[in-house]
């Protein structure tokens, strides 16, 4: 098993050649090493069962197929801080794109599950096939991170929609520095923070069930209530909504997050500087995300 703690990044322009470039040289320009990793055609399926067990579970199965080899993972319920995913996963080689269930280690299963029925139940329900670039970084500290651009789609039967990520996942190291090469990114490039990721992307187009604005309870916790903010950003962002409304419901959501955080003991700083996030540039509000992100990793790290 492996703990994957990740940022994911969604570009906001097309991926030109020179934009690539640019990207690797700026990565080049904040390591100290920046190893290229060969350009793979990543082809990805998703299975899942009728009644969505999976799903109900917050787990993802998937199997992969990389230079000629199948390999199955299943991500377990893991924690989402802003824009920092923290989840376990675990990685097998397999024969072929169905997975197989039994390979992977008996405790991972709730208790009571009948991996062989639930083998059974198996079907595919949607594909994220996509080309990767990548690169091995090392920073000042000797933290390792891996930095990935994703171009594809994702695609559900007939419906599809376009991948352009960059993620960055550590490999070995601070967590600190992902956060602070994310800062210089988001500077310098089209980029905005990602909230969803592939697997969630590709339910969502399998059931026909497009974004839109989320409203949360006046005492909601402060990870759904920021997942209400960078979604309601990101629709606003698009133009996919009504521009008043969205604007309105923001401008609720960031005055009930800022008393959250003021509450939650968080530095003063952090929720007075909050900008105005229905009308500030997509670079302050990634930046403040970030900020935001990197504070709630490290709460949820105390006592580890």
């Amino acid at each position: 098993m492996s703990l994957e703690v990740e940022l994911k990044l969604t570009l906001t322009e097309p991926l030109t050649a020179d934009l690539s470039s640019q990207i690797q040289q700026r990565l080049q320009a904040l390591t100290t090493s920046c190893q290229a990793m060969p350009v793979s055609p990543l082809l990805n399926a998703y299975f899942e069962t009728a009644d969505q067990w999976f799903r109900q579970h917050d787990c993802g199965l998937r199997t992969r197929l990389k230079r000629g080899r199948y390999e199955q993972t299943i991500k377990l319920a893991g924690q989402q801080h802003g824009a920092a995913h923290i989840r376990p996963e675990y990685n097998l080689p397999c024969d072929s794109v169905e997975p197989k269930l039994a390979a992977f280690p008996a405790e991972i299963w709730p208790t009571g599950t009948d991996v062989l029925q639930l083998q059974q139940q198996l079907q595919e329900l949607f594909r994220t096939d996509f080309v990767r670039q990548g690169w091995l970084l090392t920073l000042a500290d000797g933290s390792v991170v891996e930095a990935v651009l994703d171009q594809g789609q994702v695609q559900a039967g007939e419906r599809a929609e376009p991948i352009l990520e960059l993620e960055l996942e550590l490999v070995e190291g601070d967590a600190a520095v992902l956060f602070e090469l994310a800062q210089q990114l988001v500077q310098q490039f089209p980029l905005q923070l990602g909230f969803q990721s592939k697997a969630e992307r590709g339910y969502r187009l399998a059931q026909q069930q497009p974004l839109q604005l989320l409203q949360v309870a006046p005492d909601a916790a402060l990870s759904p209530l920021l997942r209400a903010v960078q979604q309601n950003l990101w629709l606003l962002q698009q133009q996919m909504v009504v521009v008043d409304a969205a604007t309105e419901l923001l401008q609720q959501q960031q005055h009930q997050l800022q008393a959250t955080l003021q509450q939650a003991g968080a530095a003063p700083q952090l929720w007075q500087q909050l900008p105005l996030l229905s009308s500030a540039s997509r670079r302050e509000c990634a930046a403040w995300l970030l900020q935001l992100s990197w504070w709630m990793y490290q709460q949820s790290r105390q006592g580890d």
